[in-house]
């Protein structure tokens, strides 16, 4: 029998508002992208993360972990004078 974790065999997507942004920002990603995104949040997910920032090039992105939703997103320019909070990890991709 195997074990997977749950939230693993869910695929990566983004609210709304992340949308959202994404299409004010004019912000896409590239297949690579994905992957590094991909690989940020299975890593943060085995050590346990829950709601994380993840760091991307230039891009910042909330993302709960255990539902593998990006939930906001920030290019460079939006990140100043932001703060987050509530988060119990980060990654950079």
């Amino acid at each position: 029998m195997r074990l997977m974790k749950p939230h693993t065999q869910l695929e990566l997507s983004f609210s709304a508002h992340a949308r959202q942004r994404m299409e004010q920002r004019q912000l896409s990603f590239s297949k690579n992208e994905m992957e590094r995104l991909e690989e940020a949040i299975l890593a943060l997910s085995l050590k346990g993360g829950k709601l994380a920032l993840v760091l991307l090039d230039q891009i910042a992105m909330l993302v709960s972990i255990n539902n593998r939703r990006v939930i906001t997103i920030a290019a460079r320019e939006q990140l100043k004078q932001n703060v987050f909070t509530n988060i119990d990890s980060a990654a950079v991709a």
